[in-house]
């Protein structure tokens, strides 16, 4: 199970990586196409850890995510302070999404603690 999903995680990663290229050099059409095909590969790994049974818990899960994302943002931060441009700013910018990200976990834990 391991293998297949770092499998297609690894995908998904290319697959974007070349839409933000496609995007750059003006090919919407084909950036968009590329994002489609991310998608499709992330679901397959999705679905394999929904098959292998991985996610027992859906609030535990969500707890387990606010962590993890409170500790890469601060990570990021971190790292954003001992580099220079272009890193320093894509260590930022992703800090901030993934204080985004555990804002919005928080918000769906506490739907589910309704």
């Amino acid at each position: 199970m391991k293998k297949w999903v770092e499998g297609e995680a690894s995908e998904v990663i290319e697959y974007l990586a070349a839409a933000i290229i496609a995007e750059e050099q003006g090919l919407i059409e084909i950036a968009q196409a590329l994002k489609t095909i991310a998608m499709e590969e992330a679901m397959h790994g999705a679905k394999a850890l929904v098959q292998f049974g991985k996610i027992k818990d859906l609030k535990e899960f969500i707890k387990h995510r606010i962590e993890c994302e409170k500790e890469a943002a601060r990570v990021r931060h971190e790292e954003a302070s001992h580099h220079d441009e272009p890193w320093k700013t894509l260590f930022e910018y992703t800090a901030r999404d993934e204080e985004r990200h555990q804002r919005i976990l928080e918000g769906i834990l506490k739907k589910l603690e309704k």
